[in-house]
């Protein structure tokens, strides 16, 4: 009985740490450091209503002009039985303009799927104004309420930050 419960624990808190390894002149030394350290993280847990999730993210891509990050994620409800719930989403930045997009699917089953979708380009974006369209759409497919109709917006925007 033991056994897979120590299991279990060393599997959730292997995947809070990396493992860095550390040369020195006399020996070796490794280590364990957050993930989030590595560019990745990985959370989960159980919580007081029974629970259980995990998530993982992490950096695709990161230079001076592209920012990339996924994630992927998991939950189920134990007590009361309830079914898995599956998603994951992309989010990338253009550095230079600040210009965002967003995608994302999560599919819980017997109950559907939802997609999103969000953007927002910069046309002008220097000495704090801004100048930027920006929209969102989603939707929900299948489940017992069937496919609901699109929900989405659109719009341009001016911001400025004055500086004190």
């Amino acid at each position: 009985m033991y056994t897979p419960a120590f299991i279990v624990c060393f599997c959730i808190v292997s995947t809070f740490a990396g493992v860095v390894h550390l040369p020195t002149y006399e020996d070796e030394e490794y280590i364990l450091v957050p993930i989030s350290r590595v560019r990745r993280q990985t959370t989960g847990g159980v919580d007081s209503n029974g629970r259980a999730s995990i998530s993982h993210t992490g950096t695709i891509v990161d230079n001076n002009r592209h920012h990339l990050i996924g994630s992927a994620s998991a939950s189920k409800q134990f007590r009361p039985n309830g079914p898995l719930t599956v998603g994951g989403t992309l989010d990338y930045t253009h550095k230079p303009s600040g210009s965002t997009l967003g995608v994302g699917a999560s599919n819980t089953r017997g109950f559907g799927t939802d997609v999103s979708a969000t953007g927002r380009y910069n046309f002008y974006n220097k000495g704090g104004t801004s100048v930027f369209a920006e929209g969102n759409y989603g939707r929900h497919f299948g489940g017992p309420g069937g496919t609901g109709r699109p929900n989405y917006y659109g719009g341009v925007g001016v911001s400025h930050r004055c500086s004190a």
